[in-house]
């Protein structure tokens, strides 16, 4: 029975990981290029707007089934989280911790500060500003893909 339950646990977190990362993926490669051919920047805007706060209620969920089932298959491994340096399997654990922890604020940071910006410059009819603020989402994307593809490599070379 105890496997069992850790079974659940790391599926758990695998399905979160493909939740969050594979929706960044979705958003990035599908739902905002699709936006942009429709040719309406305005009605493109409020589907990828759409579908990034809904997104975004299951993207957070996903990080914080993340964070816990994380934690709990460390400990379960008997791994002390102050004892994560100590060994290459621990280090890994550290990078993709640190990692996810900075997709996590730079998420943030895109939904929060950068797409407002974005919109309000456009809505004020100042295209250049409103350029300089989508190159910073395009760097912020950029961070986003690279790193989740960094978390993956280590996710999988966590496994024994």
């Amino acid at each position: 029975m105890r496997s069992d339950l850790w079974t659940l646990v790391r599926f758990l977190h695998v399905l979160a990981a493909a939740c969050w990362v594979g929706g960044m993926i979705v958003l990035g490669a599908v739902a905002v290029p699709a936006a942009r051919l429709a040719g309406d920047r305005t009605a493109g805007r409020r589907v990828v707007t759409s579908a990034a706060r809904r997104f975004g209620v299951i993207g957070a969920l996903a990080f914080a089934v993340l964070i816990a089932t994380g934690f709990g298959l460390i400990h379960h491994r008997g791994i002390a989280v102050g004892d994560l340096g100590q060994s290459d399997y621990g280090r890994r654990i550290l990078t993709k911790m640190s990692l996810l922890a900075a997709m996590g604020v730079v998420t943030l940071i895109h939904s929060l500060w950068q797409g407002p910006r974005v919109r309000r410059f456009e809505e004020a009819g100042d295209p250049a500003a409103a350029r300089r603020w989508r190159l910073l989402g395009v760097g912020f994307d950029g961070f986003l893909l690279l790193a989740a593809l960094v978390t993956l490599w280590l996710a999988v070379s966590l496994v024994p």
